[in-house]
């Protein structure tokens, strides 16, 4: 028998949980851009070391889009810190603690770029990076003090259904892949080239109309009925203007249209039951994926974007169905075969993967959670 928890407790526990998970997430980003492309030399900072103070942290250049990212980049650390300090801090005490821990990593992360070969140390980064965890802990330092709950959404659950978030992750992953941004207007102007071009392509205007499907069912279970579209059309905007900023990236007419006809297929399958929407749905991406399979689209993705596309169709397609009440274990086995012959045994095998990540986040969710109380 699970005890009643006050609701006060329980919201502050919620929110304190998902901010960090979303430290998590922000150390991991800025880790990952902060080496990439990961090429190590240890060389280079023993020779560092030996030149001393200033050889380790120089004041030398940096360019203007440089100095705005590492400002921008540490604004959500700061943040972050500063909500999560512990609750008998004071405001003063979580920014300066907050601070104090944001400078430290942009020293350790500074210092540690020397082991790399294309990185080059800069105090000024670290200056940067300081300056915005400064703003993002005076940010989170005050909404300390705030009766609202860091990141409030309408949620249809209390626990977010674990699958739907995995697909969005997904998504967004693989709109973003490998996370480094374009720097400056002409590269992101060039990440527009295909829509620019009125390249197209019918196989993938059906692959990614599908993938907003998919996503449209994701946010279905996420958040009320009354904020769905609100969210839905975010997510879209968002999707399209990562093609856009990073590298490796591009905007198609095909995304475009894709998401054009998928919006009102949504809108309408809001409408129906749950059960009949995720079939339908599921019908359409095994279709969808099955064609982009046999006929390949004609833009070169990279390997990452092929392999995230694949898991988040694979993934998305198995939720659906089970979602839909077919038998998971079934459509998985079924899935292994056929995908591993259209595509290999490597890809199979990733869909047994997707069919365990989908039943564990079944169980997870279905598992009960204390009684609320005092609400």
């Amino acid at each position: 028998m699970l005890g009643a928890v006050p609701y006060e407790t329980y919201r502050r526990t919620q929110a304190r949980r998902r901010a960090t998970w979303l430290l998590v997430l922000t150390l991991v980003l800025i880790f990952y851009a902060s080496f990439f492309p990961f090429r190590f030399d240890t060389s280079r900072l023993i020779e560092a070391w030996r030149a001393g103070p200033a050889g380790l942290l120089p004041w030398g250049y940096s360019a203007r889009a440089d100095r705005a990212g590492n400002l921008l980049s540490y604004l959500p650390l700061g943040a972050l810190l500063a909500y999560l300090a512990p609750l008998r801090w004071r405001a003063a005490a979580a920014f300066a603690g907050a601070l104090l821990l944001a400078a430290a990593l942009s020293c350790t992360v500074e210092l540690l770029q020397h082991m790399t070969r294309s990185r080059v140390p800069n105090l000024v980064d670290v200056v940067m990076n300081a300056t915005g965890g400064a703003l993002g802990a005076l940010g989170g330092a005050l909404l300390r003090s705030r009766p609202w709950p860091l990141g409030p959404i309408a949620l249809r659950h209390a626990r977010p259904e674990p699958i739907a978030l995995v697909l969005l992750a997904l998504w967004f992953a693989t709109h973003a892949v490998p996370f480094m941004p374009r720097l400056n207007q002409g590269h992101a102007w060039a990440g527009m080239r295909p829509l620019r071009d009125l390249d197209h392509d019918p196989v993938a205007m059906l692959a990614f109309g599908a993938g907003f499907l998919v996503v449209a069912a994701a946010v279905r279970r996420l958040v009320v009925e009354a904020s769905f579209m609100r969210v839905l059309l975010s997510i879209a905007a968002i999707s399209l203007a990562l093609r856009v900023v990073f590298v490796g990236q591009w905007l198609t007419l095909d995304e475009c249209v894709g998401l054009a006809v998928s919006l009102p297929i949504a809108a309408w399958l809001r409408g129906v039951t749950r059960a009949r929407a995720f079939r339908i749905t599921a019908a359409v991406a095994t279709l969808a994926f099955a064609v982009q399979l046999a006929f390949p689209p004609a833009l070169a993705w990279s390997g990452a974007v092929v392999f995230l596309e694949r898991a988040f169709m694979i993934v998305g397609a198995l939720w659906l169905i089970a979602g839909g009440g077919a038998s998971l274990l079934f459509a998985t086995c079924a899935f292994a075969i056929g995908i591993g012959l259209l595509a290999g045994a490597t890809t199979g095998l990733l869909v047994i993967v997707a069919g365990i990540l989908v039943h564990a986040g079944r169980v997870l969710h279905s598992t009960p959670v204390p009684r609320v109380i005092e609400r």
